[in-house]
Order: C-alpha cells, then structure tokens, then sequence
C-alpha cells in the first residue's frame, strides 16, 4: 500500500515516545492526523509540533483500555476526515517481575492497554476499513512478543498476542484490500521504562534501573523505527522488525529453538547476575 498524498491517520499513544515519533514521520508528508492519548496535554503537544511539520492534527483524547472510548474515538476520526487511511495501535504499558510475584493488578494493566486497548482499535476501526475497502492497520508490539524475555511475562504475553493478532486480521484482511503491518523493536530510545510499574521491593528497583539503563543507552531512536514502520507500511509487510538483534534473535528461535531456550535461560542469569549487584 502507497500512503495517498496527506494520509488520514489515528495514532494512538501519541503523546511521547513512538507514538510521537510516528505523527511527526508523517506530519512530513502533510498528513491529516487524529493524535490520541490519555494525556490530553502531550497529545496538545505533539500536535504543535506536527502542524510546525506541514501536518494538521486533531486531538482526541482516549483510554484505549475503555472500549466505548475507542468506539467514539473511532468515530470522531471519520468525521474529522471522511475517512481513515492509516490506524496505528500504539498505546502501550510496562510492567516487569517474577511470575508469581508481579501483582495481578499489573497483570490486568499491562493486558489491558497493550492487548485490550490493540483489539478495540482493531473492533471499531475495522468495520470502517472494510466500508472504504481501502486502509491499513500498524499494529506495534514488540521484539518481546517474539523471544519472551526473563522478567517481563505480563509484557511478553500482551505482545504475543498482538503478533498473533495482527497475522489473524491479514488473512482476513488481504482479500478486502486491506493491509495489516505489526512492529516488533527491541530496546530503543524512549520514556516506556520511566513509566514503568515494577514491583515494589530492592530487586525491584533493581530490575528497574536496568531497564532504564538498556533503553537509554540504545543506539536507535524513536524516528528511526518510526521511519521503519512507516516504510513497512508502504511496502505491505506483516512483520516489522527494525533492530538486528531482534532479527537474529528471532531467526535463531525459529532455526534452533533449542539452543534459543538454552540462551534464554544464560540471560536470565545474567539478569540475576545484575540484580545482585549495585546498578
């Protein structure tokens, strides 16, 4: 699928993070943006910056977890613009823990804004896409979604799902013209880590530092996958994944799944290793 010239597009998550990233992406190519989040403020923000991009905004605020409010974010979207080109599932939480010691309350968080929230975009947008018989859903779920990394089952899970989701609605979607890409990025630059609930005792803590200190010391940025998931979307692919590592991880678990389960179980050593120690 060609992105049209000023694409209509729904992002949500789009106050901070890749979800900006990915307005001001397509704030370059003038595009015609519904920017959603639940803070209202930051998705003030990001629109500002993409009309100082050539781009026009309209800000909707939404809990994609609560499914009326994507029902009438979904709605506003048509009437903003007569139509949708592009819906990106973005909204995104993280929490980290041992199983069994990761309350359940994080638990239900997690899946409901990182799965939940996918599913009723996919819900109530959809029906619209098949309308037009035009469109294309990004879905974004992560590199954890394909390797399960230690300490972050909640995580893993609500992105496993979302990868499984999204190869779903392309065999349903493909024969109605319609295109599904799912991004899968490892550690990148951005403030998911800073917002994290992570359980409260010193590994903890702990956990959290090192979280903190893989995604500040990324070599990539949020522009750069934003870049890459916008490119994917033009050229039709499912699967997204902009890091090298995440690819060799991912063909390795396929290749040798294995010596795949082996490394695992030395990473979380390592993790365990770091726990142990002052970060």
């Amino acid at each position: 699928m060609r992105l049209p010239e000023r694409p209509r597009a729904v992002i949500t998550g789009a106050g901070s993070g890749l979800g900006r990233a990915l307005c001001l992406e397509l704030a370059r190519r003038r595009a015609r943006l519904v920017v959603s989040d639940l803070d209202e403020v930051a998705a003030q923000e990001t629109a500002r910056k993409v009309e100082q991009q050539g781009g026009e905004a309209h800000v909707v605020r939404c809990d994609v977890a609560n499914p009326e409010q994507v029902e009438a974010l979904a709605r506003e979207s048509e009437a903003a613009f007569g139509g949708v080109d592009l819906v990106v599932n973005n909204a995104g939480v993280l929490s980290a823990g041992e199983v069994g010691k990761l309350p359940l309350a994080d638990w239900k968080r997690v899946l409901d804004v990182n799965l939940w929230g996918v599913i009723h975009g996919c819900h109530y947008f959809v029906p619209l896409l098949r309308q037009q018989g035009r469109g294309h859903i990004l879905n974004i779920a992560s590199a954890a979604g394909l390797i399960s990394t230690p300490y972050m089952a909640a995580y893993n899970a609500s992105k496993a799902a979302v990868v499984a989701l999204s190869e779903t609605l392309l065999a349903e979607l493909k024969p109605a013209g319609i295109g599904v890409t799912v991004a899968c990025p490892t550690f990148f630059r951005t403030n998911i880590a800073a917002s994290a609930h992570i359980i409260e005792n010193k590994d903890g803590q702990r956990l959290k530092g090192l979280a903190s200190k893989l995604v500040d010391e990324a070599s990539v940025s949020a522009d750069t996958v934003a870049h890459a998931c916008v490119r994917a979307v033009e050229h039709d692919r499912l699967y997204v994944l902009p890091m090298a590592d995440g690819r060799w991880a991912w063909r390795l678990k396929r290749l040798a799944p294995g010596v795949f389960a082996r490394g695992s179980i030395r990473i979380q050593g390592r993790v365990l290793e770091h726990l142990t120690k002052k970060l």
